[in-house]
């Protein structure tokens, strides 16, 4: 994972200092709302399964180059979901399995790659197309989980990868203000491609799989 984080980084600076001499390049910060959630497979162990409400924000840049252009971005984002989780006592114990209230909040910074389509341009705004790959790096991962009316914050980072990959694509509009800057809204879909579960991970003993998915609304403003 060394290698790619590497891969990603040194594409991003080759495709700035390629394009700064012969495109339109802009700087912009954005900021939005994540609604997350991670799809197990199988599922049976984890129920009532909804969408955790997390920040998001970071830098971009706008590589225009006519009709398409590039937007490498860095950005930090907070995933996860609410749901309830199957407790299984000891055998010892006088109790039979239960479902109890959990949510999992896991940090990461996010360095998306994407190819920008322009597809409406409305006078001074213009609607696109987005989408690439995304590089996402954990910084922490904790679990809460709620039983006899308290809860327990564990942290499962080391139960998860240090990096994966994902899939971003979406929608989103510039509104230019002349002599001023361009603000920008987007709604965005982001989908992990390989298991996010570490070799070693104790959610093995409950599920074999799990992905982060997930849609965004953000808006910025470049210059």
């Amino acid at each position: 994972m060394k290698k790619t984080t590497i891969s990603f980084l040194t594409l991003f600076f080759i495709l700035i200092l390629a394009s700064q001499a012969q495109a339109l390049v802009d700087f912009g910060i954005k900021g939005g709302i994540n609604n997350s959630k991670i799809l197990f497979s199988p599922s049976d162990r984890f129920s009532n399964q909804s969408y955790l409400q997390g920040a998001t924000f970071g830098a971009f840049l706008t590589v225009n180059l006519g009709p398409i252009g590039l937007q490498p971005e860095v950005l930090y984002s907070r995933r996860g979901l609410d749901c309830q989780v199957l407790i299984t006592p000891p055998i010892a114990a006088d109790s039979s399995a239960y479902f109890a209230p959990c949510a999992a909040r896991l940090d990461y910074i996010e360095i998306p790659l994407l190819a920008r389509l322009n597809i409406i341009p409305l006078g001074p705004i213009k609607v696109y197309a987005f989408g690439g790959p995304s590089y996402d790096i954990l910084l922490k991962a904790n679990l809460d989980i709620t039983t006899g009316g308290q809860t327990d914050t564990e942290n499962i980072k080391s139960d998860l990868k240090n990096s994966s990959l994902a899939i971003v694509g979406g929608l989103g509009a510039d509104l230019k203000i002349p002599l001023l800057f361009r603000v920008t809204l987007e709604a965005r879909y982001h989908y992990s491609l390989d298991n996010i579960l570490s070799d070693t991970s104790r959610l093995l003993e409950m599920t074999d799989k799990a992905r982060n998915s997930g849609f965004s609304i953000m808006a910025g403003i470049s210059f």
